[in-house]
């Protein structure tokens, strides 16, 4: 009852006149999907704050990546980059970054940095904002952040919608 008070759940009448038809609002499958997102849009929000609290001891940040024939070619891009805590990236690019993504952030200290050889990036001129489209039938369309990767060009950017840092967003305390 509480889906259906939400408009989440049931079969409604959509269009008007004889182009009108009954579809089923809700699936199971999205229901799990909701769910998980939820899941892991709190528990990325949780590691941002656990991350902030030991900046002294790990400043640098390593955008991680699944890896495996579910990721998305944009995550995987991502996969490996390192930018420091207060990177402009994180504010846009801290994950999730749509439904389904189960990527994460590594903490990793400035010992961790040198003893692996690793580069720390930086995000400066390689940020901007785009419009994409939300609805194909409503034209609808929201501004996304988008990264520039300055070796390849390519411009991989979080789904419409999933531009912010969920730690961020909600201030946990």
């Amino acid at each position: 009852p509480k889906l259906k008070n939400k408009g989440w759940w049931g079969k409604v009448w959509v269009g008007d006149g004889d182009s009108a038809e009954v579809i089923q609002l809700g699936s199971p499958w999205r229901l799990k999907t909701i769910y998980r997102t939820n899941i892991q849009t709190s528990y990325m929000a949780g590691r941002y704050k656990e991350q902030i609290d030991n900046l002294e001891n790990r400043p640098n940040w390593e955008y991680v990546a699944v890896m495996d024939r579910r990721t998305r070619p944009s995550h995987a891009q991502l996969n490996g980059l390192i930018f420091p805590y207060d990177d402009p990236f994180w504010d846009a690019f801290y994950p999730p970054n749509g439904w389904g993504c189960r990527c994460r952030v590594r903490a990793l200290s400035d010992e961790n940095i040198q003893e692996r050889h690793l580069g720390i990036d930086s995000s400066n001129g390689h940020l901007s904002e785009e419009m994409r489209l939300v609805s194909s039938k409503t034209g609808e369309m929201k501004p996304v952040t988008v990264y520039t990767d300055p070796l390849t060009g390519h411009k991989i950017s979080p789904d419409v919608g999933w531009s912010y840092n969920p730690g961020k967003k909600f201030e946990i305390e």
